[in-house]
């Protein structure tokens, strides 16, 4: 799951890698939410979310 959620992310950056504000990257990663805990079927798990800004 974490390695699912890090693609995802890493996959939007990669679509906006184009758009640019004040001559820097547009969208960035910036931190992560608190660490959350999920209970799913395969087991519970912690998952550390990462937050993404939008600078334009």
């Amino acid at each position: 799951m974490v390695q699912a959620i890090k693609e995802e992310v890493q996959s939007l950056l990669d679509n906006f890698t184009a758009l640019q504000a004040n001559g820097k990257q547009g969208v960035v990663r910036n931190d992560h939410f608190p660490e959350r805990y999920l209970q799913t079927g395969f087991g519970d798990i912690n998952v550390k979310v990462p937050k993404i800004q939008d600078r334009t």
